[in-house]
Parts: structure tokens; sequence; C-alpha cells
């Protein structure tokens, strides 16, 4: 992709952002904090929280909420330091071929998640035509149609994503606390309803999913956003405002949202989102703010998804591949990922949390924060950083199996095998050849038979 190609939506897709295009913290999670109000967010709630109850998906929302917080502040000052996408930093890391595998995974997540939001918003709009028309209309017409809606909303960059979210999560939240309070003030004794104890509390009920499964699912729900971070992150001005970009929507705003969606699912007894917003007497406003939220959250998808495309196939006009991506996501949107979306999510924070986690170790741990330069060497394969992302990968896929826990939680466990095996692998080869270097005295241009860590030389070495 040429500079011209990527300035013309100034989304500066293989180049710093600079100064000029720089913003808050504030506006930045905004953004992210639109996906916290969408169906999906919404849902998430509903599903944890009617598989343990109330009180114990509200410790699995708070944990994995701060998992996230923590883990995207991380995440985020990669993107701050250096103003690079997400996809051109794991280029740095996994190699040029070994970060195309890693984004082409990334592109796939991404479509998928385009896929399920289009199915909502299919759902939502039917259900809003015939609560207040009486019609419907085929769901295939929706989700192709909404699609080009996005597509033509997403070519118009980050500043009008920026702009939108702005207004809408403000909205959305108070139509989120209106469902809280509303839930909390029909579980007094008098509501009559099935799912209350006599003295007013919440019934427990018997959990048919394990807590640190429900913690994985709560990762899993952003740990893509986590990953690719730095594609917004690299817009925030200051530190400051990279660490607002994260805590605001990964823990205020997501674990908000979810508190309120399993109380509902608790307090009523239904997992039906629409349903729900309906008994609590939200009506057409909530609808339309529901389809709106995801409508935004796909715009998010589509411009991360043709950042990926653009690294992986390293050439073309952003602008085609948006529309490219849109017309995939249409596709993917026939998959039914829906009727499985716990096992999606829990499969995505097992997926992607060791990615970041290498990145990080590589920029805060070997790098030393030193920023990554175009002129830096980049391998074909980072052998290392893949073998990781592997190991960390099977660990926790494996775990139930081979009963190796290291946390009750998984998506930690993928976190903490992937960060050691990669600054294990890393040292063991760096010491390897180090040893090999002053045996044959000749495998270094220093003049006294020491070698430098790779690192350390990237600077000094062109790429092929």
């Amino acid at each position: 992709m040429t500079s011209e190609s990527t300035t013309d939506t100034n989304d500066y897709a293989l180049e710093p952002v600079p100064e000029s295009a720089q913003t808050s913290g504030v506006a930045v999670g905004m953004i992210n904090g639109a996906l916290a109000f969408a169906v999906p967010g919404l849902i998430t709630g509903i599903e944890i929280g009617e598989a343990l109850g109330f009180w114990d998906s509200l410790a699995a929302f708070l944990v994995g909420g701060l998992i996230l917080a923590f883990f995207g502040t991380v995440t985020a000052l990669v993107g701050h330091a250096n103003r690079l996408t997400s996809f051109v930093t794991i280029r740095h890391v996994f190699g040029v071929w070994g970060a195309k595998l890693v984004s082409f995974c990334f592109v796939l997540s991404l479509l998928g998640w385009y896929g399920v939001n289009l199915d909502l918003f299919a759902l939502a709009t039917n259900g809003l035509l015939v609560d207040y028309l009486g019609i419907t209309f085929n769901t295939s017409a929706i989700e192709w149609g909404v699609s080009a809606v996005i597509v033509i909303t997403t070519l118009y960059g980050f500043q009008r994503m920026e702009i939108l979210s702005t207004w809408l999560v403000p909205i959305m939240g108070v139509v989120t606390l209106f469902l809280l309070i509303k839930s909390a003030m029909a579980i007094e004794p008098s509501g009559g309803l099935a799912v209350v104890e006599s003295s007013g509390g919440l019934a427990a009920v018997e959990p048919t999913m394990g807590f640190g499964t429900a913690v994985s699912a709560v990762v899993g729900s952003f740990i893509v956003s986590i990953v690719l971070l730095p594609d917004l992150a690299r817009f925030c001005r200051t530190k400051r405002d990279a660490w607002s970009a994260s805590f605001i929507p990964f823990f205020l705003l997501s674990t908000f949202v979810y508190i309120a969606a399993s109380l509902a699912a608790n307090v009523f007894g239904s997992d039906d989102i629409l349903a729900l917003m309906v008994k609590v007497g939200l009506g057409l406003a909530a609808f339309v703010l529901l389809i709106c939220s995801s409508w935004l959250t796909n715009v998010l998808n589509l411009y991360s998804a043709s950042l990926g495309a653009a690294a992986v196939i390293n050439g073309g006009k952003q602008k085609v591949l948006i529309i490219a991506m849109g017309v995939m996501g249409a596709v993917a949107s026939s998959l039914n990922l829906l009727d499985n979306f716990s096992e999606f999510l829990f499969s995505l924070s097992i997926m992607f949390t060791p990615v970041a986690a290498i990145y990080c170790a590589d920029f805060f741990i070997l790098r030393k924060q030193a920023v990554y330069r175009a002129h830096d060497f980049i391998p074909s394969f980072n052998v290392c950083a893949i073998a990781a992302w592997i190991t960390g990968i099977l660990f926790s896929f494996t775990s139930a199996e081979t009963g190796l826990f290291i946390t009750p939680i998984e998506a930690i466990d993928a976190l903490i095998v992937s960060l050691a095996s990669y600054l294990f692998l890393y040292y063991m080869t760096f010491y390897m050849t180090r040893a090999f270097g002053a045996k044959n005295n000749r495998l270094t241009s220093n003049t006294d038979g020491s070698i430098d860590s790779p690192i350390k030389n990237s600077t000094k070495r062109e790429n092929p």
C-alpha cells in the first residue's frame, strides 16, 4: 500500500500518526465504549448471568473487567509509544510472514464479529418492525443492505466514528442505567417474580458454567479489541490518555453493561434482550439505539479488518479493502456464530491473548521501550514468537484433558504460558547463538568477538 492510499482517509495504516491527528483518551475510549453498549455486550451479560446467577456473574464481570483494563492499558501504551497500528507492531515482533499469519487470523475473527453483529442487527430490526408496523423483511436482505451502509460509513474514516461514538455512548449509558434501575426495582417481593426469594434477594441458581470459563468469556468479549487497541491508542496524546482509553471502555462501561444485563435476565427470567427492553418499558427508543450501537460496532470491526487485510496483502487501496471486507463480513453472517456465542468468546480469549502478551513482552522487556522504526531489520519469521503463541494456545485448549492449570482462568493461563515461553525461547536462542559465535569467532562483526542482542542490532540492518 502506498503512502497516498493511506493518507486518503487519514488512517495512517502503515505509518506513524502525526501530532496533528492526535486526540484525547476519552474520545478514543468512547469508540470502544460503543462496543460495550452494542447488542453483543448485552447478550454476554445475559448468558453469563443465566449460567452463574447474578452474584457469581457479578464477580466474574469485575475480575474479567480488571484483567481487560490492565491488559488494555499495556497494549495502549505500546500503541501510544510507537504511533503504529497493531498489525505493523505485530510485523516487527512476529516477522514479515509470521505477522501475515497472525493478521489473517485476526481478520477472520473480526469478520466473525461482523457477521454476529449483522445477525443481531437483523433480529433487532425485524423485532422493531413486528412490534410497531406488524411486518418483517428477509433477514439476508437486511444483512446485505446494512452491510452496504456500514461500508459507506467506514469509508469516512476515524474522525466521524469518534464524533458518532461521543454522542451515542452517553445516550446508551442512560438506556442501560434505566434497564438496571427497573430490574432492581422488580426484585421487591411484591413483584411476585419466580426468581425472587421472600427476603427480596436474587435466588441462587445451579451454575452451568465454571467461574474461570465465565471470566475467560468476559475477557474474550473484548480480547480482539485489546490486542488491536494500538489501532486507536496511537491517536492518544499522552500516556494518561492511553490509560483512559482502556479503563473507560473495558472496565467501567463494559462491567456496567454486563451487570445490568445479568440482573435483568435473572429478575425477569428471559434471555431475549429485546423482550427485556420491552418489559422494562424502554420501547422504540431502545430498539433504535441498539440498532445504532450495533452499526457503530461493525464500523469499527470493518475498520480494523481493513487494516489487517492491508498488512496481509501489503498492497491495494484501503477503500477497496473496506468494500471487500464488507462483502466477506456479510457472507460470514450466514455461519450462525450467534448460536454458539459463549464458545466463540472463549475461543477468542485463548487464541488472541497470547499475541498481545508476546508483543508487550517484546516492547517492554526485550526492547526496553525502544520504539519500532521503519528501517529495523524484520525477519521472515520470528520462530520464538510463533512457537510461544502456539504453546500458549495448546496449553489452554488442552488443560481440561491434561489437568494442568496455572490459574482457574484459561485466558490468563494462555497469557502466562505464551509470555514465559517467548522470553525463554528468546534468551535461549540468544545465548546459544552467542556461545556458538564465541566458539567460531567469525559470526559477529564486533572486533572483540561478542554478539549483541538482535534487538540492539535491529536498527543497524535493512529489511531484505
